[in-house]
């Protein structure tokens, strides 16, 4: 190319933007209008087979009856028996929150009425054995001052404040090693270590000296629970756990009304990811929570509990039975804890727009891949 073409092609480039830089966008594009607009064809597909024995099929179980001792109730005894057993789960994560004032606040308080006490835990704990079922204890924290979805846990940060931050992590690290204890003491065969701290993450050293102490009181396994796009790739101490875990609420497609197949479509940008990152850590993937609503758009934005919509319970069951479809076979993903079962056995029916299966579509595809109660 001579020089003078040289340059004008440089000029043709700068005035263009470079249109050849955006021939990788191509695909992502058709891939929108894909997900958005033409809708795959249905495809006959093979009765699903159960997932393995030994797999990690999981339940995220909550208590929202705060001020009375829910984990030990009656009510919550007839759940795990009559609502958790009959799907053919094998794990359950009880979820435990203590709670801070506000995104800047260092100090983490668990004597409030909405944090379940620790006779209240022994006796879940020690119920969910009794059942056969193994336990993952995922204490969260949440914050007073929270308007909506979009606010959260994972806005906790202190900048450079460096007092604050060595005074969080001290209060951090007593909350955690206190349910360490709490976990060896009863048994429990996992311990998620944070959850959603997507803030605090990149504090490297701090969460490395946590787990140290975590593992000095808790001889079973531990992971974290990342959130879904951006936090399980900033995070570089995963070589310090024994599973990556993320809380996976990864938006599927772009429309309020899709068919399964176009959901399963909107699985294989994230499958390439995780595959990635668990090639990269040689660590296997823990989904250690992921659910739906059962309202129109849930596959849209999966993890917004103020989603507005029509109540739609077969949205949830599509997007339930395309994550099974997308994730069966891949050889790092370790298990699935579903979001969410809470202590009333009276929840979920098909008026209900929560994230409960139960007596709704989304428990039959549960129990076809559990190898539960058909």
């Amino acid at each position: 190319m001579s020089h003078h073409h040289s340059s004008s092609f440089q000029l043709t480039c700068r005035r263009a933007g470079c249109l050849l830089l955006l021939i990788p966008l191509v695909p992502v594009l058709i891939f929108a209008l894909f997900l958005t607009v033409i809708s795959p064809p249905v495809y006959a597909e093979e009765p699903p087979q159960p997932l393995a024995h030994d797999f990690m099929k999981g339940l995220s179980y909550v208590s929202y009856e705060w001020g009375e001792p829910s984990f030990s109730s009656a009510e919550s005894d007839q759940t795990l028996a009559q609502i958790a057993m009959p799907t053919g789960a094998n794990w359950l994560a009880i979820v435990i929150t203590c709670y801070q004032q506000n995104k800047t606040s260092t100090e983490i308080d668990c004597s409030g009425e909405r944090t379940a006490t620790d006779n209240d835990l022994r006796h879940v704990i020690r119920q969910a054995h009794h059942l056969g079922l193994s336990v993952m204890l995922k204490p969260h924290i949440d914050l007073h001052d929270m308007e909506n979805a979009t606010t959260g846990r994972f806005m906790i940060n202190f900048e450079d404040d460096e007092a604050a931050w060595a005074a969080w992590f001290a209060s951090y690290t007593r909350f955690i090693t206190h349910y360490a204890s709490l976990a060896e003491e009863m048994g429990a065969e996992y311990l998620t270590i944070g959850t959603e701290l997507g803030g605090t993450t990149h504090r490297a050293d701090e969460w490395r000296a946590v787990v140290t102490r975590i593992r000095e009181v808790f001889s079973g396994r531990i992971t974290y629970a990342a959130l879904t796009y951006v936090e399980p790739v900033q995070i570089t101490w995963w070589d310090a756990l024994d599973a990556i875990g993320i809380d996976a609420y990864f938006g599927l497609t772009l429309t309020k009304s899709p068919t399964l197949a176009q959901m399963a479509l909107g699985w294989a940008p994230t499958i390439a990811y995780l595959d990635v990152l668990a090639n990269q850590w040689s660590k296997p993937i823990i989904l250690t929570e992921v659910g739906y609503m059962s309202v129109d758009g849930t596959n849209i934005l999966p993890g917004y509990w103020s989603l507005e919509g029509a109540t739609d319970p077969q949205e949830q069951a599509d997007a339930y039975q395309s994550l099974f479809e997308a994730f069966q076979g891949q050889e790092w993903w370790e298990g699935v804890f579903w979001w969410a079962l809470s202590t009333d056995p009276r929840q979920g029916g098909m008026q209900d727009r929560g994230y409960s299966f139960n007596d709704k579509p989304a428990e039959a595809v549960l129990r076809r891949y559990f190898g539960g109660i058909q």
